[in-house]
């Protein structure tokens, strides 16, 4: 059995490396833009998925706009299949 000293009480081995809303962000707007660009352009089934991914960790690592952003991106790949298929 490892022995703990008492300087080390508060160490948490399953803490979140880096969770700041700071760094996040930027993440969400990066999937709302790519989640406008899945619905615009004819790359639906690879900006769509990759929007939601980086939407995704945006909301896990803090940012109150990474949800939102995820949803965004899973519309506009929605949106970007059914234009694509109406305009085929």
């Amino acid at each position: 059995m490892v022995e703990r000293s008492t300087d080390d009480a508060g160490f948490d081995p399953f803490a979140d490396i880096e969770a700041s809303p700071r760094g996040a962000t930027p993440l969400a707007a990066l999937a709302a833009v790519l989640g406008v660009l899945a619905a615009i352009t004819g790359l639906a089934a690879i900006l769509g998925p990759i929007g939601m991914a980086v939407g995704l960790v945006a909301h896990v690592k803090g940012s109150r706009f990474g949800m939102p952003a995820t949803v965004l991106a899973a519309v506009g790949m929605i949106t970007g299949f059914a234009l694509t298929m109406y305009l085929r």
